[in-house]
């Protein structure tokens, strides 16, 4: 079992390597975030041992800034200690994103190893989620880190959940724990976008294996979580009033004008590296991907045909719950959008583009269940066509043949120092406009 595992481990990984081949050369591709300076900025915290990371004192032109109050310290962590091992900065952010692919294709095959039974149902999963267009959105037009990585724990979420329901033992409640302590220290806008899979899984598994005793567990589960990010979780929820936080939920920032169209979100083969914009015409793709929705709506077709609904409620229950995602990101749901207040700090509907992603994929392994006899050219066929349908879209814009030094010194070190200067600055302070003295 384990020799059987390990193969499908190491062809998923062989398997991935076209999502990140392009990232491993001398240099950084052009992205919309600003990862390297907070790397450097984290690597500056680390050095001078201020544990847990706190103050960003090149931010806000030089002035400093609580930035890790606020942002989730997991990704800077990984790449610290990969820094610290004696990579470049750039090399210890490209690390980061190349492990996400890894290690989202290789949770996602154990997650759905566990719940469909079969390692070609598992191979099927985790490829189509490792080249889900979103995620080449994710690393390579938006360089969005956090969410990048968080596509590696929501399997692990899931799998120790499930693991605790069945078999009732503490280990498995721990390792749920763990890895939404992660997730939560990782990205905690994925943490308000991944809850409503988490209690859509949670109740149908409990109310299908009829143990409703485990629901309290599972709470204190969750409690233990945030007591274990209660370090980060408490200046975030008491200190965020000081801040102009709410910058970032309004002008640009402001959910009502980024929702999806349905062309945009299913048919469209759009690639760009612009950004997202009011209307229709972003600059970027906001798809979830032909396969990644044509699989599952095939399936539910087989399925029907073949009058076994009730026989695969697992698969129902993923199926509604991929749709209902998506359903947030179109403007249909606006009265979901305005009666939740909490979701506003998630600015973009189509952020729901990654639990999508999620519960699509992880769906789709049950096509090869369908077809016994011919499992092997199903899974074939569908990874052929997934990836050859999509391995275009994991390259840079732009390559910089830069080095770390090239990144802290001139109008590019002022361009990142004064990035989103006003999200983290004092409410009723005055914004810089220069930058400080190095001999105030």
């Amino acid at each position: 079992m384990f020799k059987r595992s390990l193969i499908f481990i190491i062809l998923i990984c062989a398997l991935a390597i076209p999502t990140f081949i392009r990232m491993v050369k001398p240099g950084m591709f052009t992205t919309q975030d600003f990862h390297f300076f907070r790397l450097f900025e984290f690597d500056k915290c680390f050095k001078d041992l201020q544990i847990p990371c706190r103050w960003a004192p090149d931010a806000g032109l030089g002035f400093g800034e609580p930035l890790f109050n606020f942002y989730g310290q997991l990704p800077y962590l990984f790449g610290e200690i990969i820094h610290i091992s004696g990579f470049s900065l750039i090399d210890s952010l490209k690390s980061v994103f190349i492990f996400s692919l890894f290690a989202s294709g290789v949770s996602m095959y154990f997650l759905a190893k566990r719940v469909w039974k079969d390692d070609l149902s598992s191979l099927i999963s985790a490829i189509i989620y490792v080249y889900a267009p979103y995620r080449a959105v994710d690393v390579w037009v938006r360089g969005a880190l956090p969410e990048a990585l968080s596509f590696a724990i929501y399997p692990l979420i899931l799998l120790s959940l499930d693991k605790f329901i069945d078999d009732e033992k503490t280990t498995g409640l721990m390792w749920f724990v763990l890895f939404l302590t992660a997730l939560i220290l990782t990205h905690n806008l994925s943490v308000l976008l991944f809850l409503p899979v988490i209690l859509v899984w949670v109740l149908y598994r409990i109310i299908n294996m009829k143990k409703y005793k485990l629901l309290l567990k599972i709470v204190s589960g969750f409690v233990l979580a945030g007591l274990l990010s209660s370090f980060y979780l408490i200046p975030v929820i008491t200190e965020a009033k000081y801040i102009n936080l709410d910058a970032t939920t309004l002008g640009y920032f402001n959910f009502r004008g980024h929702y999806v169209e349905t062309s945009q979100l299913l048919f469209s083969r759009f690639w760009g590296y612009g950004a997202s914009v009011f209307g229709p015409e972003d600059g970027m793709s906001l798809a979830i991907g032909q396969i990644q929705w044509v699989i599952p709506v095939l399936t539910l077709l087989l399925i029907l045909l073949k009058r076994k609904i009730f026989e695969n409620k697992t698969f129902v229950i993923l199926f509604l719950l991929g749709w209902f995602l998506l359903f947030m990101t179109h403007n249909k749901s606006i009265f979901l959008w305005l009666r939740v207040d909490y979701l506003k700090y998630i600015q973009f509907p189509w952020r729901f583009l990654a639990p999508a992603t999620f519960v699509f994929t992880l769906a789709s392994g049950k096509i090869a269940q369908l077809f016994s006899k011919y499992k092997k050219l199903i899974c074939l066929i569908i990874v052929v066509i997934t990836i050859g349908l999509n391995y275009s879209f994991f390259g840079e814009d732009i390559w910089l043949n830069v080095k770390d030094s090239n990144l802290t010194g001139g109008e590019e070190w002022v361009r990142q120092r004064s990035a989103s200067i006003a999200d983290y600055w004092p409410k009723f302070g005055v914004l810089p406009t220069e930058v400080a003295s190095d001999n105030p």
